[in-house]
């Protein structure tokens, strides 16, 4: 028979909680600012990764700002019949961002390598969030620069309204891109949605410019204001879940599923 005095005491409530929280606490994980999560994939990639199609990225940049500067030197101002620039700044403002941010998916398509990345401790949809961003900063400079020409160009273009049409434009389709890459998997879904928007707005200027003119006009600058505020705050919050939801899912979810 034991020795009750032989046996070890038992914990008392305090010692038990303390280990709980110790056990707790090693094995949460930790989530990392959208900053950090940046700042890591930066130092352990580097840029030259990031951009790895370098070449690529600069010739569309400067055929895009080459059409920016045909656009403003060839264009005429009209006074009888409105030309609806504002609807071709709603139009042009996202290509560039379009193309570049679709283009490492038809690329890795193309080759193969797919599957590859997508096992990498950074998968392509990650590194693909990234370059995002970074061109959504430089088609906002490239945009703005733009618009700052054709303002001074012609008298019909106001430089506050055109910018909030075009920052609202470039976010809007940013947000709406980003959603598209989280939910749709195949590559075939995500440019025909691409094409849609260009499609529609497209559309909507050849149809009858003065009808989308006075529509863009009419939108108050609070409203377009907003808009640009709510939108960036959802990109920015959707940009940190995408990149979470896909290093915690791996790879098996896209080959596979």
């Amino acid at each position: 028979m034991v020795d009750k005095r032989d046996q070890p005491p038992f914990p008392d409530e305090k010692f038990v909680e303390c280990e709980i929280n110790t056990i707790v606490a090693k094995g949460m994980v930790k989530r990392d600012s959208l900053k950090n999560l940046l700042s890591s994939m930066y130092k352990q990639i580097g840029i030259r990764f990031i951009m790895r199609d370098y070449i690529v990225i600069i010739t569309a940049f400067v055929l895009m700002a080459f059409f920016m500067y045909v656009v403003t030197t060839n264009g005429q101002e009209r006074y009888n019949t409105h030309t609806n620039y504002y609807g071709i700044i709603m139009l042009v403002s996202p290509i560039l961002y379009i193309v570049l941010s679709i283009f490492p998916f038809i690329q890795n398509k193309l080759n193969g390598t797919f599957e590859v990345e997508m096992s990498c401790k950074y998968n392509i949809y990650q590194i693909a969030a990234f370059r995002m961003l970074i061109f959504s900063i430089l088609c906002f400079l490239l945009n703005t620069v733009w618009i700052i020409s054709m303002a001074l160009k012609f008298s019909s273009v106001h430089f506050v309204q055109a910018f909030l049409i075009s920052t609202t434009s470039l976010l809007l389709f940013s947000l709406l891109f980003i959603y598209v890459l989280s939910i749709i998997k195949t590559l075939a879904a995500k440019i025909g949605i691409i094409f849609c928007w260009i499609g529609i707005n497209l559309l909507l200027v050849m149809l009858d410019s003065a009808i989308y003119y006075q529509f863009l006009v009419s939108v108050p600058w609070y409203l377009y204001g907003t808009i640009i505020c709510l939108s960036t705050c959802l990109y920015v919050k959707k940009m940190k879940e995408f990149m979470r939801h896909n290093k915690m899912r791996g790879a098996n979810g896209y080959v596979n599923g």
